[in-house]
């Protein structure tokens, strides 16, 4: 795995038709967050909330030239093998053309960087080329854009009765987002 150089691997994917895509995870908790927004002089809105800590978690991949987003649920942590398990069945068949490789941006999470993970890349290098963002600069990575826009759409200031009731409400913006992705373009337009 290769450092991220930005104009390098740009170019590099430009010359070979590549697909440049961002990945990374995000958990959303049932517990609301009280986010700004507008209200009586003196009175801070108040979010009813059951205290649980339940919280759902997603691994997304987007290519900020075109605006495609894909994405899986999951109930358990993220792990090197539920990481190889998104490659292979969402990101490459979203992503990958024949003979047009997928040029990969990740953060250093830790199972990313697992050997069973560097062996699933190095068996796969024909399909996908990894970059690793530097540490802790998640303002490079394009995914943290449809992080921000769900949380701000979705999650802040609201309050969700059940799990079941926050899945349906992030499962419905991923849908929209994947459906008509032009009001995120703006927000994607400074990535490679």
């Amino acid at each position: 795995m290769d450092a991220l150089y930005r104009a390098q691997s740009k170019k590099k994917a430009l010359a070979e038709h590549a697909l440049i895509v961002h990945e990374d995870e995000a958990t959303f908790r049932q517990t609301p967050t009280l986010h700004q927004t507008w209200a009586v002089r003196n009175s801070q809105p108040r979010v009813p909330t059951k205290g649980q800590r339940n919280s759902q978690k997603i691994l997304g991949a987007v290519c900020p030239a075109t605006g495609q987003f894909t994405y899986r649920h999951q109930t358990e942590y993220f792990t090197a093998d539920s990481y190889i398990s998104f490659l292979d069945e969402v990101l490459l068949p979203t992503f990958y053309k024949r003979r047009h490789r997928v040029y990969l941006i990740q953060d250093n999470a830790s199972y990313h960087k697992k050997p069973e993970v560097y062996s699933w890349f190095a068996h796969n290098r024909k399909r996908v080329e990894v970059y690793l963002l530097p540490p802790y600069s998640p303002e490079f990575n394009a995914t943290e854009k449809i992080w921000w826009y769900t949380r701000k759409q979705v999650t802040h200031n609201k309050y969700f009765d059940t799990p079941e009731a926050l899945c349906h409400s992030l499962f419905s913006n991923f849908h929209d987002i994947q459906k008509q992705p032009a009001p995120l373009i703006s927000l994607l337009r400074p990535f490679p």
